[in-house]
């Protein structure tokens, strides 16, 4: 999955920075000095890496919109989309979505005319490969209703998006709900929600939550407090910012050799994809979410 970014709202954006601040998420910076939060964000590529060159429409479509040229991957993606290809579709929704920094329109002479974004397009596409199943395009389409960007705002609604597209495997989606139920964003705040949702996101190997559960751990927010499985998160993370560095301090300092030792080895022998390793009494309120 992209990194992209997506601006939220003005009148939501205090509250959600709060939010994936105190859940551990990443909280990103635009060029232009506005906050924005990865909320939102482009479909995975189906093209492989290794690839040398795009063979298919829609691989070119793909490549087009991943170098930045949006009015030629409109150009290749539109005709797919049309007859009913959900992953053109999503990959609509994004471009016409509108970015997190306002770009002035390019002046001068044979300077390429801007291209127009815009929500409402960008909902119509989701809508579409949503009525399909596509994961994605609910996340991206609860993202709009959440925060109310070319529709009217329905945080419920919104909410109920995230979670079609997170019980469906969906990782953006899944951290989303972690954020939100952390501090309760148009809804009630539920640490244990919050945790369960983060725990389906750090079973598919994201760094981000794998921290924040490993912080939830250690204080026993939304789940049992337990400084075993709060440092065998931490070693999964691979997180080597201030933050992590201090909760490898508290952590070592709670933990003895042998418990360390325990952890990283558990650590060590677990792949993404798989449940994670943590110590039977950790578990707690961690129950499965049905797909």
């Amino acid at each position: 999955m992209g990194n992209s970014r997506v601006e939220w709202s003005r009148t939501s954006r205090a509250l959600i920075m709060a939010a994936w601040a105190a859940a551990g998420l990443t909280i990103a910076v635009a060029p232009a000095g506005a906050a924005t939060m990865q909320a939102d964000t482009p479909p995975t590529s189906s093209m492989p890496a290794a690839q040398p060159a795009a063979t298919s429409a829609l691989d070119q479509g793909i490549a087009a919109f991943e170098a930045g040229k949006e009015t030629e991957a409109v150009a290749l993606l539109t005709p797919l989309a049309e007859k009913g290809d959900a992953e053109a579709q999503t990959y609509l929704g994004w471009i016409y979505e509108e970015p997190p920094v306002t770009i002035e329109p390019a002046s001068g002479q044979g300077a390429p005319p801007r291209f127009v974004h815009d929500n409402v397009k960008a909902r119509a596409w989701y809508e579409k490969a949503v009525a399909q199943g596509q994961a994605h395009a609910m996340n991206n389409l609860g993202s709009l209703y959440f925060l109310g960007r070319g529709v009217p705002q329905d945080p419920a609604k919104g909410l109920a998006l995230f979670k079609r597209a997170a019980t469906n495997g969906d990782l953006q989606a899944q951290k989303n709900l972690a954020a939100i139920y952390s501090l309760g964003i148009g809804t009630l705040k539920d640490p244990e929600e919050a945790a369960r949702w983060g725990a389906e996101a750090a079973q598919q190997g994201d760094q981000h939550a794998l921290f924040y559960l490993s912080t939830r751990y250690e204080v026993g927010d939304g789940v049992p407090k337990d400084a075993v499985a709060a440092y065998i998160l931490l070693n999964l993370s691979h997180k080597t910012s201030p933050e992590a560095a201090a909760l490898r301090a508290r952590l070592e300092q709670r933990l003895s050799a042998d418990e360390r030792q325990s952890a990283q080895a558990m650590a060590a022998d677990w792949h993404a994809g798989t449940p994670l390793p943590l110590p039977l009494q950790a578990h707690g309120l961690l129950h499965p979410v049905a797909h």
